[in-house]
């Protein structure tokens, strides 16, 4: 058992990086996610608790406001002015209204939130403010008395961009009255409000903003973004939550907390990029961290190149040789490891190799080749015959220069069949031995057959193909296709150019072929092991032994007769 591992490559190098890299890796990972989660959440739950306590602290301002606003609204000063004012002489209501103004400065400067306090006094026609001069009530000043907004509890009001607190007397009169008697309204300060919000800035990047129940924006810290416009977007309806969105490419983190009382949102946002200027401290055990795990992986790559890549590839290289038919050669390794063991089976499976083919692969093909000779060479008796007796014919008739260029085609024909030095011709000259086979049929079913036989594109003149494997075809065309019919026999011989090669279509319409005869056929080609080497069988394996198993014949067979395909690669 330790002699396995010491002699196991893969054994060390996954030890190597189990003990070396996991812990280095879970530490620096674990520093990280420490470092980033506990700043997120540091920042994350100061923000809600900075927000929750300025909204607590706003709601009891505001109900603050209306609690001495509803006082004064009852005081017995505002109501002798809305009242009894045809029964004051004029230094009486100077008195009353003074004293009402002073009530209001009282209010205003209770609160560093207020603006102004206004009073408005419909019956006497009159504005009071507490800071600035007492004035005539305008249509304007009517029209912003009347402003009223009970969808929320404080029944705050934001119109014409201010922000208001509205009291009436009576205070049922939106419902009864047509107007009120009179009115006191609060005029928050925008401006207080808005610098308030600064505080929950980090940096300048950061921002922060109040929106009503309506997602309008009512304050903003600063001038109105896109990225507070698509904040706005994500706040969802609940009372609190947090969230990140990017804007230009840029990531920001953002929390709100709504005043249910108040009917506000407020919406607090700054760029991650802030959330890690406390990680600066790691910054050393981080670059350390990193250029440990660079030096690991450059180690660790090297032992891979060394140990596994390197005999790897000197093992496809031994493969690629045999696949190439080279066997002279053996491959060797210093290491008793895994790779020693497969060198050594290597070796000795390329000797097996080598015996198996000296004593069975060698005289397999040498067999074949002879199969093959004998096949080439047979001649058709009937054919033969058939030629003497055309001879025969012309003689006694006296066509001695038809006889002259018949004997001429004959011997050519038996030239070429009974040549045995080469298995392999150019396509030009087996067409030419094919054409001079069709001449020879032609002249003896010159009144029943017609031939139809395409000129060979010349850029496939030279192209190498098994020899005899055309003229076979058309053998088997006249004879079993053709012979039998008394007129009107059809033979087409065509050349069609292919992506990858060229298709010779061999078809006549003579007797079509059964689908038991194309089923057997096709089961002879597919497992010809079995099969008869004759024939159209002898023409496919040939084929396929020269180009491959993706070239041979095909058959087709339908009414109009029969067609053989011979697919061949352009080489």
């Amino acid at each position: 058992m330790v002699g396995f591992w010491r002699r196991s490559i893969f054994m060390r190098l996954v030890l190597t990086f189990l003990i070396i890299m996991v812990p280095l890796y879970g530490i620096g990972i674990s520093m990280y996610k420490w470092g980033v989660t506990a700043i997120k959440r540091e920042i994350l739950n100061t923000k809600a608790a900075q927000m929750s306590y300025y909204l607590d602290k706003l709601e009891k301002e505001i109900q603050g406001l209306k609690l001495v606003q509803s006082d004064t609204l009852y005081n017995d000063d505002i109501n002798r002015l809305a009242n009894n004012v045809p029964f004051m002489d004029n230094y009486e209501r100077g008195y009353y209204l003074n004293k009402l103004q002073q009530r209001l400065s009282a209010i205003k400067n209770g609160s560093n939130y207020i603006e102004n306090v206004i009073a408005y006094i419909p019956s006497i026609g009159r504005l009071i403010p507490a800071q600035g001069s007492i004035g005539e009530l305008q249509e304007s000043d009517m029209k912003r008395m009347a402003f009223f907004d009970d969808s929320t509890p404080s029944q705050l009001i934001y119109q014409d961009e201010l922000l208001l607190l509205n009291a009436y007397f009576p205070p049922n009169y939106i419902k009864k009255s047509p107007q009120p008697l009179y009115a006191v309204q609060i005029k928050l300060s925008l401006s207080r409000l808005k610098e308030s919000l600064k505080q929950f800035n980090l940096n300048e990047n950061s921002g922060s903003f109040l929106m009503d129940a309506h997602k309008r924006l009512l304050i903003s810290d600063n001038t109105a973004s896109p990225t507070q416009e698509s904040i706005r977007v994500l706040v969802g309806i609940s009372d609190s939550g947090s969230g990140s969105m990017s804007m230009k490419g840029k990531p920001y983190l953002y929390i709100y907390r709504a005043s249910s009382y108040l009917g506000l949102t407020l919406v607090s946002y700054i760029p991650e990029s802030a959330l890690f200027a406390g990680l600066g401290k790691y910054k050393f055990s981080f670059w350390l961290l990193s250029i440990a795990v660079l030096l690991i992986i450059i180690l660790f790559s090297l032992a891979i190149l060394r140990f596994i890549r390197m005999p790897l590839h000197t093992l496809i290289r031994g493969f690629k040789r045999l696949e190439n038919g080279d066997m002279d050669f053996t491959i060797g390794h210093r290491f008793e490891d895994e790779f020693g063991f497969l060198y050594d089976r290597f070796n000795s499976m390329l000797g097996r190799l080598r015996s198996l083919i000296d004593q069975n692969y060698k005289q397999t093909i040498m067999v074949q080749r002879a199969e093959l000779k004998q096949l080439q060479t047979q001649i058709n008796p009937h054919f033969l015959y058939n030629s003497f007796f055309i001879l025969y014919t012309m003689t006694k008739r006296g066509e001695y220069e038809h006889l002259m260029k018949f004997q001429l085609q004959l011997g050519e024909y038996f030239q070429y069949v009974t040549r045995n030095a080469s298995d392999e011709v150019t396509l030009e000259r087996e067409v030419n031995h094919a054409r001079a086979y069709c001449d020879i049929q032609s002249m003896r079913f010159s009144s029943r057959i017609r031939v139809e036989f395409d000129e060979l594109p010349p850029e496939y003149a030279n192209t190498i193909v098994p020899r005899l494997i055309l003229q076979p075809i058309l053998e088997n065309a006249f004879e079993h296709g053709l012979e039998k019919l008394e007129e009107n026999g059809r033979l087409q011989i065509r050349f069609l150019s292919e992506k990858d090669g060229l298709c010779i279509e061999v078809a006549n319409n003579g007797a079509p072929m059964t689908d038991e005869q194309l089923r057997k056929f096709e089961s002879e080609i597919e497992s010809n092991e079995h099969a008869e080497v004759t024939g159209l069988i002898n023409i496919h394996r040939r084929i396929r032994l020269l180009l491959g198993s993706g070239y041979g014949l095909r058959i087709a067979s339908g009414k109009l007769g029969v067609t053989v395909t011979i697919r061949l690669a352009v080489i």
